[in-house]
């Protein structure tokens, strides 16, 4: 497995910046992991898992080295594998958010998190003013 030079980097921080879209496969993947590292648990928690799934993802291992929770971890799994599919998918979507929903383990909250982290922050809150309106 061949990763970018610059995740590595992304080792030692684990924070995803919101509000910024993402510059390529790996960026895109990042996101949605941590997404789903983040859900459902306290943001600390969140973000030493996101850093071990990283960590197993770098050295070529799979992500229940990182994570215990195996739907998770398949799901992790899944996207780190077809990533560049993924992120080309995504970027020619004319629905982002909708497109986000047909990622494995992503459900409606777990979906506003990773729109969050790839610079849709206007878009993840949309659906809710919808239904209510």
């Amino acid at each position: 497995m061949t990763l970018r030079a610059g995740l590595e980097d992304t080792l030692l921080s684990v924070e995803v910046e919101a509000s910024s879209e993402p510059r390529d496969a790996d960026a895109f993947a990042c996101a949605v992991i941590l997404a789903i590292c983040t859900a459902s648990v306290t943001p600390s928690v969140g973000r030493r898992t996101y850093g071990r799934c990283l960590r197993a993802l770098a050295a070529g291992a799979t992500a229940r080295l990182g994570f215990r929770h195996p739907g998770k971890a398949d799901a992790i799994d899944a996207i780190w594998r077809e990533r560049h599919r993924l992120y080309g998918e995504y970027a020619a979507s004319a629905d982002k958010l909708g497109y986000l929903a047909t990622l494995p383990w992503i459900g409606p909250m777990t979906r506003r998190a990773a729109a969050w982290n790839l610079g849709l922050t206007g878009a993840a809150d949309e659906p809710e003013r919808r239904a209510v309106a």
